[in-house]
């Protein structure tokens, strides 16, 4: 037997029924593999000469899995011809029609491995598909442009170089006359140009002229009723709307308008009409702007989907009164199509747009009082899938919306009350606190009175759903008038009520005791030996869920009412909780889930007193912490199926570029939870920890680049700092030494700054800077260990420096889109407000990182100061003051090693201290403070300057007005350093003083005030001649500050004294007797109280 039958054996063998007989044959392919120059000529054979249409469909599948580019750059030259002969040939030749599209997919993925290298080529490629495509035999012109598909990102370069051949071929190929799939191909090729294309406007406008004729496929497709095909043109279009969705501007309307025709089309199949309305929304999404300006769609939009909505079915009460979930039915129904519709269309478009076509008279307001329940039902679903989306115009209709949707409440239809109070709990969520500070009075005993509809569980069960949304976001003296009421309601459904009841009471207790806490206190006699009752009796599966509510809620009304009130029932609860968690659960109990919580809240309410039970908590939570990524890399025909239940699809970046993978859900919710929790522990238990730092630490340090998931990441990034806390306080409490501090800071510093560098969410990094600010805050000084993790921590801060400019420059070019609109502005101030946090982020670390390793920062900060230098520099206000507050706290931690950047910065500062801005000058008038501070004679240079800079802003007529006051109370802060650090330097310090004296008391910037109040004391204390014409007004302005936030007890404490000595000096005395008996009653009750 020659090799090449032997390995079709082989190839049979992989097929082969038999699990024993399979891995052998895996064994040995696998072993063939590891030697390409043997292996390739043997696949190549195989698919061109096997007569087994199997074989050669293996084969094919088995070539594309294993000519990767590392198998491919170990062929010779000779045999890496062969390999693009042999696929031309079978593309050309191959019988069967299944295996030449996997015969296509291949070749194309082959081509783009070959175009992606710097050292490879295939010049026959491009002739053979041009020819292919315009020859006789269809198949072959549909293999050419389903290869075109797979080629159209690696060989964009190419393409472009021949765009109108390629627009040409893809033109005749749409139109192809006798095969759909030939049109199919085609408009799938077209579509991958296009996307490839999307960065470069002058190629994808030459192909928006073939749109009507990709159209044309598609109408063609469904007048011939074929709706498969027909649902592939649709996911075509819609990938392009995602991917490149300004294509479509020239002949937006005709392709709106066919949207919609099938989107209403009721001779068509549902799942049809959904990829139509899909169509659509994508579209919204992927360009809002656009598609505000359409006024067909703006006109049909909302009224499809709200009709969409009308589509409920009639179903059996008692059915539906057993669950609190309608989707064990997974198939997809009209009501979700329309459902999910509005809220993605509420978000991308926005609420100004949205919330006017909902609320359009003959949609919300005449559905909400239509005789058919449907009507209504479909009304109230509405205001609960767009309220997020129209936070800001609901707010503005707060009061008839909450009204209207009360009102409801009492509803003939149970499916219609249900739908009132699940928008209610919409409208909690999202509208809060607003809602539960202006409306308590009406939704409150609203929910209390549906509590009773025992007709009715499912409605019940919302109720007390509605509840917990409500105490969600709500102040506790809101809820406190009704705690009563509330409580006993909510107690009595868990007492008596069917178990979805149940569930969502016991869920409702625990929120609101989260909520009013100590207020709970009351009431916990009464409750706790219910909860107690069910961990006791409550052992049956289906009461799993009820068990583990009822210890979430035992856990949070322990924080609430405090540890001297729980600690009678601590004991008790955590048996059965140790109980439970020993106990042999299957892996889908919920249980398991609520315990890793439910310790955390534990380890809050008792504190140190929880220690002990430490050993039993933490084996499964750092099992569950430890979980693995289940992932699998989808190939691209995985991607194309739909998501499994319970498992979720992410794109990361690997070493071959972004990737799917799909995840398990669970899996990733259980390790978020658990890592979660564990911050949770070092925060309550500091050096209690110890005993599993170090195994926590080699756990956790690592997630900060766990790729999977943002939650897991944030959670890494909020414990660093708790572990660096943990080891400086088990080492003062003599359980460890410096040495592990220092190994177990190195870790934590080095990993951390090296993820900022690369973390590439933007509110993840935000996590992860404000973790390294307080992991520095908590190590002191010199945490960093050397030098050169100094830089990298500089390093860090200029590349998220750069990564916000260079956003900051994709919104600049976004603005001249001719799209942009009002809603698109107000999406990139948000956009800007979370830039500038990660800006002033920087600021902060780089004060603190100055404060701990001021002589290292001293040494390496000079070539950052141009780089930092462009905020200042910038037009944005914003961006200048964070500039001018980087050099501030540079300066102020430097202190006199400061003063080699002040002749750079000083110049800057006197300028800004001049500007419009009312930020700008406090940023920078605080600024020449630090320079006056600390300057020494480089400051003296400038002093007169400086001085006349500080004046101008005091003598100001609008200095005192609210949009100036705190610059201006930072000027007089500034001038009250210039007086105490520079006198040499000043030509008139008597003057200053008096003008200084002149401007208090500071009434704005409380922080600032204390400083500059304590200056005055220092003055006094000093005995400064120019003080004394100025006693009178030094009194009154002691007088004024005290018992404000312009003070603390310190300078409480020295103003006493300084009275004091008043009181006893000759001459002083009278002048303190007088202004005391001028000053009004009230006035002189705090002299009273201060001098007791």
């Amino acid at each position: 037997m020659d090799d090449r039958a032997q390995f079709e054996q082989l190839i049979r063998g992989l097929m082969d029924p038999s699990n024993e007989a399979r891995k052998i044959s895996e064994a040995s392919f696998e072993q063939l593999c590891a030697q390409p120059e043997r292996a390739a000529p043997l696949l190549c054979s195989t698919m061109q000469m096997s007569e087994d249409e199997m074989v050669r469909s293996l084969t094919i599948i088995m070539f594309r899995k294993r000519v990767t580019e590392q198998f491919f750059q170990q062929l010779s030259p000779e045999t890496k011809a062969g390999v693009k002969h042999t696929l031309i040939h079978c593309v050309q030749h191959e019988p069967s029609a299944s295996n030449r599209k996997k015969l296509a997919d291949t070749t194309g993925e082959v081509a783009a491995m070959i175009f992606e290298s710097e050292t490879e080529s295939w010049p026959e490629l491009f002739p053979f598909l041009f020819e292919s495509a315009k020859n006789p035999a269809a198949h072959l012109r549909e293999s050419a442009m389903l290869i075109l598909t797979r080629l159209a990102f690696s060989a964009s370069d190419a393409l472009q170089q021949n765009v109108n051949h390629v627009k040409m071929l893809c033109a005749q190929t749409l139109q192809d006359p006798e095969s759909k799939d030939v049109r199919l191909a085609a408009l799938s090729a077209t579509g991958s140009i296009v996307q490839a294309f999307s960065s470069y406007e002058e190629q994808v406008s030459d192909f928006q002229e073939v749109i009507p004729t990709m159209c044309q496929v598609l109408t063609g497709l469904l007048n011939e009723n074929d709706q498969d095909s027909a649902r592939i043109a649709l996911e075509e279009f819609i990938t392009m709307a995602e991917e490149a969705p300004k294509f479509f501007r020239r002949h937006l309307d005709s392709l709106i308008q066919l949207a919609f025709q099938i989107a209403t089309a009721n001779n068509l199949e549902e799942d049809t009409r959904f990829l139509a309305v899909e169509l659509l929304v994508t579209l919204a999404e992927q360009a809002p702007a656009m598609m505000r300006k359409q006024k067909i769609f703006l006109d049909n939009m909302v009224p499809l989907a709200l009709q969409l909505m009308l589509t409920v079915e009639e179903v059996d009460m008692h059915a539906w009164n057993s669950t609190t979930d309608d989707d064990d039915d997974t198939e997809l129904t009209s009501l979700d199509v329309g459902k999910d519709a509005l809220d993605r269309l509420a978000l991308s478009l926005g609420g100004k747009t949205v919330f006017g076509l909902a609320f359009r008279q003959d949609l919300l307001p005449s559905f909400m009082t239509h005789q058919d329940w449907k009507y209504r039902h479909a009304a109230l679903t509405c205001i609960a899938q767009i309220a997020e989306g129209c936070q800001k115009q609901m707010k503005q209709h707060l009061e008839s919306i909450v009204m209207q949707t009360a009102q409801c409440f009492s509803d003939a239809h149970p499916r219609v009350r249900w739908a009132a109070i699940n928008a209610m709990g919409q409208l909690e969520t999202d509208l809060g606190p607003d809602l539960q500070e202006r409306y308590h009075a009406v939704v409150l005993p609203a929910l209390i009175t549906v509590m009773d509809d025992n007709a009715n569980p499912r409605v019940q069960s919302h109720a007390a759903a509605a509840v917990i949304n409500f105490t969600e976001d709500c102040k506790k003296d809101t809820v406190q008038p009704y705690l009563e009421g509330l409580l006993g309601k909510l107690l009595h459904l868990l007492m008596g009520g069917v178990r979805i009841v149940q569930e969502q009471a016991i869920t409702a207790i625990a929120s609101v005791a989260d909520c009013v806490q100590e207020q709970f206190k009351p009431f916990y006699g009464g409750i706790m030996p219910v909860l107690k009752d069910i961990l006791r009796n409550c052992v049956h599966k289906e009461q799993r869920m009820l068990r583990g509510k009822a210890m979430e809620c035992i856990s949070l009304i322990g924080i609430a009412v405090g540890k001297e009130v729980f600690i009678a029932d601590a004991k008790e609860v955590i048996d059965q909780f140790l109980n439970t968690q020993t106990a042999a659960l299957d892996p889908d109990d919920p249980q398991i889930s609520y315990l890793l919580q439910v310790w955390g809240r534990l380890a809050k309410a008792l504190k140190h007193d929880f220690i002990p039970y430490l050993s039993v908590v933490m084996p499964p939570l750092l099992n569950s912490a430890g979980i693995k990524a289940d992932d699998q890399v989808l190939d691209d025909a995985e991607e194309e199926e739909e998501e499994e239940e319970g498992i979720t699809t992410v794109v990361v970046q690997t070493e071959e570029g972004a990737k799917k993978v799909a995840l398990k859900t669970a899996a990733l919710e259980e390790k978020s939870t658990a890592c979660n929790m564990l911050v949770c522990y070092f925060a309550e238990l500091k050096e209690g920890m110890f005993p599993f730092l170090e195994q926590v630490a080699r756990l956790m340090v690592p997630l900060l680049a766990f790729i999977y998931s943002e939650e897991v990441r944030t959670a890494a990034a909020s414990l660093m700092p708790e572990l660096i806390d943990c080891a400086i306080s088990s080492m003062r409490n003599g359980l460890c030494n410096q040495t592990f501090v220092k190994g177990l800071s190195d870790m934590v510093f080095q990993k951390l700054v090296a993820m900022i560098k690369e973390e590439p969410e933007p509110d993840v990094q935000l996590a992860m800077m404000e973790s390294l600010n307080e992991s520095m805050t908590f190590g002191g000084d010199g945490c960093l260990g050397s030098p050169e993790m100094v830089v990298e921590v500089l390093v860090a801060m200029h590349t998220v420096l750069n990564e916000v400019i260079e956003r900051c420059e994709k919104r600049k070019k976004a603005r001249k889109d001719e799209d942009f609109d009002d809603d698109d502005a107000e999406n990139q101030e948000l956009e800007a407000d979370r830039d500038n946090d990660l800006l002033e982020s920087i600021s902060s670390n780089i004060g603190t990182l100055t404060k701990h390793h001021a002589e290292a920062v001293h040494a390496a900060f000079t070539k950052y100061v141009e780089v930092f230098g462009t905020l200042v520099s910038s037009p944005v206000v914003t961006h200048q003051r964070i500039g001018i507050c980087i050099f501030d706290e540079l300066l102020e931690n430097l202190g006199e090693h400061g003063r080699t950047y002040m002749p750079q910065l000083l110049p800057a500062l006197v300028q800004f201290s001049k500007d419009r801005n009312s930020e700008v000058r406090q940023a920078a008038v605080y600024g020449l403070g630090i320079c006056a501070q600390y300057g020494g004679s480089v400051f003296g240079q400038n002093a007169a300057q400086v001085l006349q800079c500080l004046y101008d802003n005091l003598n100001h007529p609008s200095a005192r007005e609210d949009s100036n006051v705190y610059a201006t109370d930072n000027a007089v802060s500034a001038l009250a350093k210039v007086i105490e650090f520079q006198a040499q330097h000043m030509e008139d310090r008597n003057a200053a003083i008096t003008q200084f004296v002149h401007y208090l008391p500071v009434t704005g910037d409380k922080e600032e005030g204390v400083q500059v109040h304590g200056r005055l004391c220092s003055m006094v204390e000093r005995g400064e001649p120019a003080l004394q014409p100025l006693l009178p007004k030094v009194i009154q302005v002691m007088v004024a500050i005290l018992e404000t936030e312009t003070v603390d007890e310190e300078v409480t404490e020295r103003i006493r004294k300084i009275f004091r000595m008043f009181q006893t000096t000759p001459g002083v005395s009278e002048v303190l007797q007088q202004t005391f008996a001028s000053l009004p009653p009230d006035q002189q009750e705090k002299i009273n109280r201060l001098m007791q």
